[in-house]
């Protein structure tokens, strides 16, 4: 419902495009919200599964609302089954050009039924795509609740209960009576996966210390004895240098065309990025640089070096986790990191260094701002020696504050101008005050604030940054 190119549910319609789109969606709602993998049967039946090629199509007539023909590019061809070197692993139980109608095919696994009862909870009865919305969310669904509970015990503690989270064929529950529970607390609480994460945060287990391995061990030896260490997603590194910075997230607007002049069947618009999650892929057609968007780039950076990626073709359990070169590199030299350590007026760093009475003081602030902890001696005394020097003058009167200019506005580069000689000029003028940044806070002395700024910068840059806690 609503419009694919202004948000809303259509925008959905807009992901996994391809030669059986709905298809797609398909295999995405069955795996993020059954644990029913159904990669396979795109082509052919499940070899290693019990879900068939109907299956899946099944799923794609509800939501296509009409009976649907398997692509002629989603089939085995005919050739493949006859080579009789061996006995084939596949098979093909769907006729080629055979119409899938629009049924529920999961009634036996999931507990829901597709019957009378479900037209209260619907306001189009005769609709197949809120019909297989009804049926996924439905009380009655066992598997729906057991699933999203699933998802955030392991978002908590580092492995579900069932591993993998996606695909439960074969698996059994390492813990069956506490999944049953929360999945019960889940669907009695309406929903709300607030009370889920709760009920597990208030927990012994989740507050003991991270030492847990619960990710590595069998589920035969999966006991959740504690929680598994957790780094910080992209998302959280991101949000958390700009909250404890004080600083708003101030980049360009997500879009080519913010004129407006283009139809918005031609356009995307992603609007004023507030928060990380918010951020997309920034590529444009063919890469042109004069549609760069340096300070929403600075940011992505950032994202992708922690695994984070702006899009993809199918859908994906886990991100890639594992350290690099590169994460190191983006917190210590990026255009980003160069803005969320200096000291910007009336940012969160700049009231800090203002209203502390001593250099110990603020020294505790940046680490229960940054660390959520305070220093221990050993951290606080050299930092702390560091600010001393200049910190009783470290506000000038108010007849030395030299405000700074603002700079010349430039024009907007959009898809309509962007081809113009002087398109590519603007661009890097802009690329140039991203890398510079915002100006510093006046108030403060400049060698003071800079001494400041690369105790804030050696904070972020401490390996325990980017862990949880």
């Amino acid at each position: 419902r609503g419009s694919p190119h202004e948000g809303g549910s259509a925008g959905f319609g807009l992901a996994g495009n391809n030669d059986a789109p709905m298809a797609a969606k398909g295999q995405i709602i069955a795996s993020a919200f059954l644990g029913i993998e159904l990669q396979c049967a795109r082509c052919h039946d499940s070899p290693y599964h019990s879900t068939k090629q109907r299956d899946l199509y099944a799923l794609a007539a509800m939501f296509e609302r009409k009976p649907v023909v398997v692509p002629a590019t989603s089939r085995v061809p005919a050739a493949f089954f006859e080579k009789k070197m061996r006995e084939s692993l596949i098979r093909v139980t769907l006729k080629p050009n055979e119409p899938v109608e629009p049924v529920w095919p999961f009634s036996e696994v999931t507990g829901s039924e597709d019957n009378d009862t479900l037209t209260s909870r619907m306001q189009r009865a005769d609709d197949p795509r809120e019909k297989l919305a009804a049926l996924v969310t439905s009380p009655e669904n066992t598997r729906f609740a057991q699933v999203i509970v699933n998802r955030v015990w392991r978002r908590l503690l580092g492995a579900g209960i069932v591993e993998p989270p996606d695909d439960w064929e074969g698996r059994q529950p390492s813990h069956p009576a506490m999944l049953d529970w929360l999945a019960k607390e889940f669907v009695a609480h309406g929903y709300d996966l607030k009370h889920v994460a709760r009920l597990i945060m208030t927990s012994q287990v989740y507050q003991r210390e991270a030492i847990g391995k619960n990710r590595t061990i069998t589920a035969e030896l999966r006991f959740f004895v504690a929680p598994d260490r957790r780094r910080l997603t992209a998302e959280q590194i991101v949000d958390s240098l700009y909250a404890a910075a004080g600083q708003p997230m101030a980049v360009e607007e997500l879009t080519f065309d913010p004129d407006g002049r283009r139809a918005a069947s031609n356009r995307l618009t992603l609007g004023l990025p507030q928060r990380a999650w918010m951020f997309a892929n920034l590529a444009n057609e063919r890469d042109r640089p004069s549609l760069n968007l340096p300070k929403a780039r600075a940011v992505t950076d950032i994202l992708e070096a922690f695994g984070w990626s702006g899009a993809r073709q199918n859908p994906r359990t886990d991100r890639e986790t594992s350290p690099n070169v590169l994460q190191p590199g983006v917190l210590a030299n990026s255009a980003a990191s160069v803005w969320l350590t200096r000291v910007v007026q009336d940012s969160g760093l700049a009231e800090a260094a203002l209203n502390a009475d001593s250099p110990e003081q603020l020294v505790d602030t940046i680490f229960l701002s940054y660390l959520s902890r305070l220093p221990s001696d050993a951290e606080r005394r050299p930092l702390a020696s560091a600010l001393t020097e200049g910190f009783d003058e470290r506000v000038l009167p108010l007849e030395e504050m030299s405000m700074p200019e603002p700079p010349v506005p430039l024009p907007r580069v959009t898809w309509s101008n962007h081809l113009r000689s002087e398109a590519n000029s603007i661009a890097l003028e802009m690329e140039e005050r991203a890398r510079r940044g915002p100006p510093a806070d006046p108030r403060l002395r400049v060698q003071w604030r800079e001494v400041y700024e690369d105790v804030v910068w050696s904070v972020i840059n401490l390996r325990e940054f980017v862990w949880m806690p």
